[in-house]
């Protein structure tokens, strides 16, 4: 038996400047119904970067509505373009004030493939120093480097729950100790 879904008509519901939301006809291995799919407006990869500095992993406080909450993250963004380290070099002068780093894409993420077609790249971000602080202070409320053992503590503690976070550091972790793992080809590589 197929397990495959196919698309018999797509329909656009809701679109913004970020997302655009469609709640497609679609046929099953069963039958027909239907299916929403969230896809990102800009083509590209969003990313979410694990800074370092030193032996420090940064981490930024942001308010996130859905959740009604502040919450502890490493830094992320919607693409900036096709290159992810277009994405990455924003996203990083964006949340942390930090002009330059050392990039190397560590993988992809799909954050809920049951709903998003996104493609997130994990981004390792080497940094020279910890920056002046968040150029958008009314997304970014605080910055905060932490050491491993600190993170981990966090995570343990539910002080962490953002699951990009969490899966972005588990990633970063596991290819940490097999050198010349991750890929560092940054200019159009697409995962596949």
């Amino acid at each position: 038996m197929s397990h495959k879904i196919t698309q018999v008509a797509e329909r656009l519901v809701y679109e913004n400047g970020f997302i655009k939301l469609y709640d497609d006809d679609v046929r099953f291995p069963d039958g027909t119904g239907r299916y929403l799919r969230l896809d990102a407006t800009f083509p590209g990869n969003a990313v979410v970067l694990v800074p370092t500095y030193e032996d420090l992993i940064g981490l930024v406080r942001t308010f996130r509505y859905p959740i009604g909450k502040l919450a502890w993250e490493l830094p992320r963004g919607f693409s900036h373009g096709e290159i992810v380290e277009d994405t990455a070099r924003n996203e990083l002068q964006e949340e942390l004030g930090i002009d330059g780093a050392e990039f190397e894409v560590l993988g992809f993420l799909t954050p809920d493939s049951g709903l998003q077609s996104a493609r997130v790249a994990v981004v390792a971000a080497k940094v020279g120093d910890k920056g002046h602080g968040p150029d958008d202070s009314v997304e970014v409320d605080l910055v905060k480097w932490v050491d491993v053992t600190e993170l981990e503590r966090m995570i343990r503690e539910g002080v962490i729950e953002d699951s990009l976070t969490i899966a972005a550091y588990a990633l970063s972790r596991l290819l940490a100790s097999v050198p010349g793992q991750a890929n560092s080809d940054l200019t159009g590589y697409d995962g596949r």
